[in-house]
């Protein structure tokens, strides 16, 4: 083959390349995705965005070079962001892993529903059920994208949330397969939303700080132990059957929905591999950043507490508990 032969072979196998990437691209459709009044909130309706694994909030990172080798192919850790979009925390606990030995992928769910990352409608406006949507359907994509890819073992994957990105991770554990997921750690999550599901099938961490208060209206609004009203869940038929079935705005919109701790209980009752852990101390977030507190006063009227991260002797505690969790599933 002549070099003139070799250069348009090159441009028939980028072409392809390309074209095979592009097939799989998603592009948001504004009308995929609806703002609705939820009383003092808003939510979301519509088909919403699907995932993009072309979208540029998307990344896929493989461990460091000096990390841990844990096989031919390196197993895999799907990190679903919080309730303000992919930030700080995601990606430090996407490097977290990267030196660890594990790949990561994170992404953004709602700028592919064309929503502003940390915007007041998101942080302040938006319900739990609305992002949580939103959240999941990328999540869920995103497994389902990873399940192809060549990069990565996956039959050793796991799920990682925060906050609505932990409530969407407890979901994942119901709706994974335990041939290909091997765990599932979920940090600070709220069971108002989408609710949490009747059975998981894959090994489940809960982890909670014992001062998270984070969206509360007292002090002492503990995350651990909110249970809302039922007519904060709404039914989500992308998530796996669950108290949002049965609990929420439409069903015993009045009856209080179980709360986290007491959904621990309950699963374990019926024998199901969770594990709880209340971290003394530890408020939202609270894996990389130095604690603080706060309360402020929203237009609405009503007071939202707020406290974030841990001293750094629990931060290094917490790190070595999710890594020797992640090592004893592989």
């Amino acid at each position: 083959m002549n070099w003139a032969q070799l250069v348009y072979a090159s441009v028939l196998v980028s072409f392809a390349s390309f074209a095979l990437a592009n097939e799989e691209c998603a592009p948001f459709n504004q009308e995929d995705t609806r703002i609705v009044d939820r009383g003092p909130v808003k939510s979301v309706a519509g088909p919403l965005a699907k995932f993009n694994p072309c979208h540029a909030s998307v990344k896929l990172d493989t461990p460091t070079f000096f990390a841990k080798k844990r096989g031919d192919k390196p197993p895999l850790v799907i990190i679903a962001h919080g309730g303000g979009g992919l930030g700080n925390y995601e990606r430090d606990f996407a490097k977290l892993m990267n030196q660890n030995g594990y790949a990561t992928l994170i992404f953004d769910a709602f700028q592919m529903n064309g929503f502003t990352p940390f915007s007041d409608l998101l942080l302040f406006n938006m319900s739990n059920v609305g992002r949580q949507r939103m959240i999941y359907k990328a999540t869920l994509g995103a497994y389902e994208w990873a399940l192809k890819s060549d990069k990565v073992d996956t039959r050793k994957m796991f799920f990682q949330g925060l906050s609505n990105g932990a409530s969407v991770s407890i979901n994942m554990a119901a709706s994974a397969d335990p041939t290909n997921v091997r765990g599932v750690i979920a940090e600070g999550g709220p069971s108002a939303g989408i609710g949490f599901p009747d059975e998981i099938k894959v090994p489940l961490l809960l982890l909670y700080g014992s001062a998270d208060n984070y969206g509360g209206l007292q002090k002492d609004d503990w995350m651990h132990l909110r249970g809302m009203p039922c007519a904060y869940n709404d039914y989500y038929p992308l998530a796996p059957p669950g108290f949002n079935q049965t609990c929420n705005r439409t069903a015993n919109a009045a009856d209080p929905m179980l709360s986290p701790q007491s959904w621990f209980e309950a699963a374990k009752a019926k024998g199901q591999d969770v594990r709880f852990e209340l971290i003394e101390g530890g408020g939202h977030g609270m894996m990389f950043g130095e604690f603080t507190s706060s309360a402020s006063k929203l237009p609405s009227g009503r007071m939202f507490y707020r406290a974030f991260g841990a001293s750094a002797g629990t931060r290094n505690q917490l790190q070595k508990l999710v890594l020797e969790f992640l090592e004893s599933k592989l």
